[in-house]
């Protein structure tokens, strides 16, 4: 599973942006994640052009 950070979160939509480790943005949708929070670190997987199964890093 990559690493990666929240870098944005739009709640009225409920999707959000993940920057992995080398800079790449990826699409998530909250529906799929178990935090929201920009900033946060996370783990996760990728399906097609999209993450998926965001965990949170503590």
């Amino acid at each position: 599973m990559p690493l990666g950070t929240i870098a944005l979160y739009n709640k009225a939509d409920g999707i959000g942006v993940i920057t992995d480790e080398s800079g790449h943005l990826i699409p998530f949708s909250g529906m799929e994640t178990q935090t929201t929070r920009e900033g946060q670190r996370v783990l996760f997987d990728v399906a097609g052009e999209k993450a998926t199964n965001v965990t949170a890093v503590r």
